[in-house]
């Protein structure tokens, strides 16, 4: 009978084994480079120093620092991807560990994880980084149920993501996408300021642009530059190699009067490569403090005026320019921003309400 036990007890062992050691192959989580999948969000992803960079390495030398600097940014870029994992997780790196004491961590420099589903782009979660530089590990999801599904990981707004990772479990399948959403042909160009770049969205997923792209099923290359967007040419330069849909221009809040002098230039090189284009103006959004600033009140007004003047300019031989005033773009309530000028998420989604409508009245008309 000993012997009988013995054997039935050594039976069972052999018979877990393999079972436990294929348990834990299926938990471990397996780790593929999200550089080798297709990426959204960039003018090329030809030349670059850095994979998830939004200007091209030849660049660097002729355009300033401050621009360089913020263009190794990932704000707006999104890996697409599709998997059957039932649980999600990514890892990280950052080259700046950025901290602003307005906007959170997880919209510096974490990542944000959308899926589809019933027809549409879906929350899923967010990758929220550390405290300490060094390399971020965070899970999105657990527990799914196993089906394949397609994905969207929005990258770090204002800080440079060098390395990132997506984990899966370990027999389950990771591949590129085969559903074509957002659609890339012709994309949206949105050029602009820190709250183009995204500032100061919760999470990566919640900057305008990226709104938009999943609303307009369109991609939107994000060429937001924080206190930059001062129309540069070298810009203007870059954006003209895009054969976009639309050319969006946000940068009022940070040109003076005098730098609107550019404006003309600026379309012109967009004009010369793209003669029939929609280019959007946006004026001024409701900034809180001009209410009581009264001496920024009277710079955003002079601002205002000088735009709507060279638009009208401008618009007398080309037809394919329009102009949107800013005033009520994120209300009119003063609970949109942060800190008066940058936009909470509740701004960002306002801002998105309105320009949807607008931006689909422009692309119908110029469909072809």
């Amino acid at each position: 009978m000993r012997t009988i036990r013995r054997l039935l007890a050594v039976g069972a062992f052999l018979w877990l084994a393999p079972l436990a050691g294929q348990t834990a192959a299926e938990d471990t989580i397996r780790y593929v480079d999200a550089a080798d999948f297709p990426r959204l969000g960039q003018v090329t992803a030809e030349g670059l120093e850095s994979p998830y960079d939004r200007l091209p390495a030849y660049l660097k030398d002729s355009i300033r620092k401050e621009l360089w600097d913020l263009g190794k940014n990932s704000a707006g870029i999104a890996v697409r991807f599709r998997t059957d994992s039932k649980k999600i997780t990514a890892r990280w790196e950052v080259l700046n560990n950025t901290w602003m004491n307005h906007m959170t961590p997880t919209g510096i420099k974490g990542l944000d994880l959308y899926a589809w589903d019933e027809g549409r782009w879906i929350f899923v979660g967010s990758g929220r980084p550390g405290y300490s530089k060094g390399t971020f590990t965070s899970t999105f999801i657990s527990n799914m149920d196993g089906q394949m599904r397609e994905y969207m990981l929005y990258l770090p707004l204002y800080d440079c993501a060098t390395k990132v990772e997506i984990g899966v479990l370990g027999r389950a399948r990771i591949e590129r996408p085969e559903l074509l959403s957002p659609v890339e042909e012709k994309p949206v160009v949105v050029y602009g300021t820190s709250i183009t770049q995204g500032g100061c969205a919760n999470r990566p997923g919640m900057a305008y642009t990226s709104i938009l792209s999943r609303r307009m099923n369109r991609e939107f290359i994000n060429l937001g530059f924080s206190g930059n967007g001062r129309l540069d040419p070298e810009i203007a330069r870059l954006m003209a190699q895009v054969d976009a849909s639309c050319y969006v221009l946000d940068n009022m809040a940070n040109c003076t009067t005098q730098m609107l002098d550019r404006l003309e230039e600026f379309v012109g090189i967009l004009r010369q490569a793209h003669p029939d284009t929609p280019i959007v103006l946006l004026g001024n959004a409701h900034y809180t403090y001009v209410r009581f600033n009264t001496v920024s009140a009277g710079e955003v007004a002079e601002k205002d005026a000088r735009l709507r003047e060279l638009f009208r300019q401008m618009s007398r031989e080309d037809k394919n320019l329009y102009y949107v005033p800013g005033e009520e773009l994120i209300g009119l309530d003063d609970e949109a921003t942060v800190d008066g000028t940058h936009f909470t998420d509740l701004g960002f989604v306002r801002m998105s309400d309105n320009l949807y409508p607008v931006l689909e009245r422009i692309l119908r008309r110029h469909a072809r």
